[in-house]
């Protein structure tokens, strides 16, 4: 069965949700997330997009950004499985690893209610998955602190100071692959020395996003920041509720940061991949209409280019993959 197409509108909210096939690959250490942090702004690097909000769980990760072009949306997405997966294998003397699946999932978020509820579930993701009461205390990677302190203007800019390390300077880890605290600071200092590291820093600009939803007032950029936090500390605390009443207890940060690395993960049973989130029934279905008529555009397209006929594809979709260095015929006309 062929694979739905992909259009990535430019200005416009996504989430992007990569998700490994069955394995946690990278526990929450300070090596780890000393790694994933450069691999995030190594991949942001150009201006890819205008990332927002963001939460690494390990197994997937949640991110919020706004796209500047199509192109660098999928560019950003790939580089970050690709450049993980490189680290993974360094750290594990791997000579190949299949990590991820297939598609990253990647959702347009057409309104400002969804977003706002999907910030609140990209920040409830540690609790919900029992591994922390809140965000605040979680041990992997999140945007959670700069989304709160930062100045409430869609210009506000958050700078995280990160290095990128090649794949030469990520150190090995032990046979056992898990690691103790003590071996953790040594491996971590061993990365901080490298000379050939990279700066690659995060930029966070934690309320771009609503600049798409035509919100620009800091005034109303604070309500809905409250309204958030709200959101996320009501999902905690039902969360701890549900907890208490199956005596269920959060895994401790020091379990969480021992843990192998490569732990075998028996995911989720796999759901109907979506390109849209949107709850306002009448857009929603405009929205699926000119999806839609896109895809046939594209159809039209690639009929033209067989014939060899140039062709312009629509904005925000991709071009099939021609061979190098081929040159459309000229049709032959009667």
């Amino acid at each position: 069965m062929p694979r739905a197409a992909r259009i990535y509108a430019e200005n416009m909210v996504y989430e992007i949700v990569p998700r490994t096939k069955d394995t946690l690959p990278m526990p929450p250490t300070k090596t780890s997330n000393e790694i994933r942090l450069g691999i995030l702004g190594r991949a942001q690097r150009d201006n890819k997009v205008e990332l927002c909000h963001f939460v690494d769980m390990n197994n997937h990760s949640h991110s919020m950004a706004v796209s500047i072009t199509g192109e660098n949306l999928s560019k950003f997405h790939m580089e970050l499985k690709k450049k993980t997966t490189d680290a993974v294998k360094a750290l594990l003397g791997l000579a190949s690893l299949s990590l991820w699946e297939e598609r990253t999932g990647v959702f347009k978020i057409a309104t400002l209610e969804d977003a706002i509820a999907r910030v609140v579930y990209i920040y409830c993701n540690p609790s919900n998955a029992g591994l922390c009461s809140s965000v605040d205390n979680y041990p992997g990677l999140s945007s959670w602190s700069a989304f709160k302190e930062c100045e409430p203007s869609i210009d506000a800019q958050v700078v995280i100071y990160a290095r990128w390390y090649p794949v030469a300077e990520i150190p090995r880890l032990p046979l056992e692959r898990s690691i103790s605290p003590r071996q953790d600071a040594a491996l971590y200092q061993e990365l901080k020395a490298s000379e050939n590291a990279v700066d690659h820093p995060v930029v966070l600009k934690p309320f771009k996003w609503l600049e798409t939803y035509g919100v620009t007032e800091p005034q109303e950029i604070e309500k809905i920041r409250q309204r958030i936090v709200n959101g996320v500390r009501d999902r905690e605390r039902a969360n701890a509720l549900a907890r208490a009443k199956s005596a269920a207890p959060t895994i401790s940060a020091a379990a969480l940061k021992q843990a192998p690395y490569m732990k075998l993960h028996k995911p989720k049973r796999k759901e109907r991949k979506i390109f849209l989130i949107c709850s306002d029934r009448d857009l929603r279905l405009r929205l699926l209409e000119s999806f839609r008529h896109t895809i046939w555009r594209c159809r039209e397209c690639y009929q033209k280019a067989k014939a060899g006929i140039r062709v312009e594809w629509p904005p925000g979709t991709f071009t099939p993959w021609f061979p190098p260095g081929f040159v459309f015929p000229v049709p032959v006309h009667a």
